[in-house]
């Protein structure tokens, strides 16, 4: 058995992370099998057995378990989703397919979401299978997809039809353990729990017409009308439990949160796509709205729709076309503390700080087999950089020192989670 040289393991992360970069699994349409089959070439020639699952063509989901030696112990997930957003290659400096280097960074799309991470988790797996380690659980490698979209094809169709694959009992995922700068400080969230969502379209009619008769209220008049009333509503404000715990690690109140903060204090509701008309000479007797709801911890689909209809009244049709529930996991454990310790001993003077994220991800179809998860992908990050918009927008990148950094900390974390020292896995 062998151990990695730490330099030759870094350089071989960072090509993976590119090589997977390269690959456009942009969603839609999906065709997460170029990434799995790619995940699978590398684990497979390294001797670690793998499961490829699709729940439509060419959405492939990959599953590889690493044994433990205490099935007492429950296992370790380590979680990512191999879809991406699509790109507008026009508005991009560089190609969003390129992985191409420059100014210190690994530009493309999915280099923050989430590439970087998948490529971490197929090093470690790698690395423990050359080291001949076993750690005192299982550790479990599972690369998604669809995340992007909902999730159908991906975590919630793992859960739902295959859970005896990605049952655990911890889960590190996507969105945590990167830099943030506020007030003069530097904090570390880690993400313990996220938002729901409820996915609404929202529908008008009225009596069409010939457009050369103009009228004071068609379907496209109501619904702008309503879409202006949403836009201007403040959903009821709600302190959740782990709101308080961020608010006071990082010196604010309900009173001064910042734009960071607010989409935390309550549920939340978006238009995001209208549809209306089909000739440019008729008025449309129908006119809808594709509304992007976020639900807080202790809200459902029931508690949210009563909201919406508070605000847009009973005129408008309300169909809820997808869901998922918000989740929550305790900082209680051993895990979280261990995140903890290591994060600000590679950082001092940093702050580590329980997070909760306004949008979803696949953390929230694993907690319902019981998984305690944590968002903890980290990398370092310059007072300056643009890392919030830079998920889904233009001209996405990761420092690639930034990454190292992120690299060796991760791979801290799971060893000495799994009870294994560093210096049996590493050179």
């Amino acid at each position: 058995m062998t151990r990695t040289p730490w330099e030759a393991f870094e350089r071989q992360a960072l090509d993976w992370f590119r090589d997977l970069i390269r690959l456009d699994t942009s969603n839609p349409p999906g065709n997460e099998r170029l990434a799995a089959d790619y995940l699978a070439a590398q684990l497979e020639a390294n001797g670690i057995e793998t499961v490829r699952l699709e729940a439509a063509p060419r959405r492939t989901n990959l599953i590889a378990r690493l044994p433990g030696t205490d099935p007492a112990n429950a296992p370790l997930m380590l979680a990512s989703h191999t879809d991406v957003v699509p790109a507008e290659p026009q508005r991009w400096t560089r190609g969003p397919f390129s992985a191409a280097l420059a100014e210190g960074c690994v530009w493309g799309r999915g280099a923050v979401d989430m590439k970087s991470k998948c490529a971490m988790d197929l090093g470690l797996a790698v690395a423990l299978r050359r080291a001949g380690i076993a750690g005192d659980r299982d550790v479990i490698v599972v690369a998604t997809a669809d995340e992007e979209s909902g999730s159908q094809f991906g975590a919630q169709f793992l859960v739902e039809q295959h859970p005896e694959l990605v049952r655990a009992g911890f889960v590190l995922n996507e969105v945590g353990g990167f830099t943030m700068y506020l007030g003069g400080r530097r904090f570390y969230p880690i993400q313990v729990a996220e938002k729901g969502f409820v996915t609404v379209r929202m529908t008008v009619t009225a009596a069409p017409g010939h457009g050369s008769i103009p009228r004071p209220v068609t379907a496209i008049t109501r619904m702008a009308e309503l879409i202006t009333r949403i836009a201007n509503a403040q959903m009821r404000v709600r302190m959740t439990p782990p709101l308080r715990r961020v608010l006071a690690a990082v010196g604010l109140t309900r009173e001064t949160v910042t734009p960071l903060f607010r989409p935390m204090l309550s549920n939340t509701v978006t238009p995001t796509i209208v549809n209306a008309g089909y000739k440019d000479n008729v008025i449309p007797g129908e006119a809808s709205a594709i509304l992007d709801g976020r639900t807080l911890p202790g809200e459902d689909v029931t508690s949210f729709i009563a909201e919406l209809r508070a605000i847009v009244g009973p005129e408008p049709a309300l169909e809820v076309l997808k869901s998922a529930p918000p989740a929550e996991s305790s900082i209680d454990t051993p895990l979280y503390r261990l995140i903890a310790e290591r994060v600000e001993a590679a950082d001092p003077g940093a702050t580590v700080i329980p997070w909760m994220l306004p949008g979803a991800t696949d953390s929230k179809f694993y907690t319902r087999l019981g998984a305690v998860c944590y968002g903890f992908s980290p990398v370092k990050l310059a007072p300056m950089t643009p890392f919030g918009s830079l998920y889904h927008g233009n001209d996405e990148r990761l420092p690639i020192d930034g990454f190292y950094w992120g690299l060796r900390l991760y791979t801290e974390v799971v060893l000495s989670f799994l009870g294994i020292k560093f210096d049996s896995v590493f050179a």
